[in-house]
């Protein structure tokens, strides 16, 4: 693979491993602290390659951000570096702040960009929506998340809750432009097949961020408003469910025609993850989501494990 051909894909293995390293600290804690040496690493890899080639082919980026479909994983990297900053926080590791303010920022500017860019310079079709659309609103409410992984602070409070407008409000705009999408035209096409999954992205974070500003809320305001967000979250989790289920079957369709093995399968491993983290969530108030947080569990370990090691197989064969 040549660096002009170099795809901001490949920042999905770090929300896919991410996702699975935050989810083992209350199963295997070891794995998360190896898993998140090895993200760093590969965070470091991937963002050279990345910047070699915005230096090196400015055109051939520029075409890729403007374009409908890759334009929407440009995110993917400022969420690399959310998820470590998350990692380090719960860690301990003294490197959070920095990459935290680096991928809030470069968030914030490309969710406004792209939105910009799509209403004034693209003409899409109701048939060229796609899951992807989904990653710059679960960008903006995965900072939510990450600032709400501090000590409860005013500043950090507000600024949590103007992401979380963003991402929720994008979330429920584009859900219901992806279901008219998907109601009234064919199925996509293998390529964008995974990214019918990233809907799950967006609903286990809200989930998790709904639990975490009740109690953020509660050190700041004096609100209890921990009975109304489990409200919302448990009914956001059964709306998941139907989701994972749904989007399973239809996995199962695409298998029986054959669909190829491709780096955009990691779309099914972050938001299986986001979706196993907001069960566990759960489970601290209502011990029974115990049960399903396990079993989401194994069912994420077993997906990485499996597109991990094909996902080596590309690499090594430079494909």
């Amino acid at each position: 693979m040549s660096l002009k051909e170099f795809k901001i894909g490949w920042f999905a293995t770090i929300l896919g491993t991410g996702g699975v390293a935050i989810a083992s600290l209350p199963y295997f804690p070891v794995l998360s602290v190896v898993l998140t040496y090895l993200l760093t690493a590969i965070f470091v890899i991937l963002t050279a390659v990345w910047l070699a080639k915005i230096i090196r082919y400015p055109r051939v980026v520029a075409a890729e951000l403007g374009h409908f479909v890759m334009g929407n994983f440009y995110p993917l990297q400022p969420i690399s570096a959310v998820i470590l900053a998350i990692l380090y926080r719960k860690l301990g590791i003294p490197l959070d702040l920095p990459l935290l303010a680096y991928g809030a920022g470069l968030i914030l500017v490309l969710t406004v960009y792209l939105s910009y860019h799509f209403f004034a310079n693209v003409k899409a079709e109701i048939h060229h929506i796609h899951g992807g659309w989904f990653i710059p609103p679960v960008s903006t409410i995965l900072v939510t998340d990450a600032l709400l992984q501090y000590s409860p602070n005013e500043t950090f409070f507000v600024t949590s809750l103007i992401y979380f407008g963003i991402g929720l409000m994008l979330f429920l705009f584009i859900s219901t432009i992806l279901f008219l999408r998907l109601v009234n035209h064919e199925l996509p096409v293998f390529e964008l097949a995974p990214t019918n999954f990233i809907l799950l992205a967006p609903i286990g974070i809200l989930i998790v961020d709904f639990t975490l500003i009740a109690k953020h809320a509660e050190a700041i305001f004096s609100a209890n408003l921990v009975p109304l967000a489990l409200i919302a979250s448990i009914s956001l989790w059964g709306f998941g469910l139907w989701a994972l289920a749904v989007n399973i079957l239809l996995l199962l369709r695409y298998l029986r025609q054959e669909m190829p093995f491709f780096l955009g399968w990691w779309s099914y491993v972050f938001p299986t993850a986001a979706y196993t983290l907001s069960t566990i969530a759960l489970s601290h108030f209502v011990p029974v989501f115990s049960y399903a947080a396990t079993a989401l569990y194994a069912f994420l370990i077993a997906a990485w494990a499996i597109i991990g090691v094909r996902t080596v197989g590309i690499a090594i064969r430079g494909a």
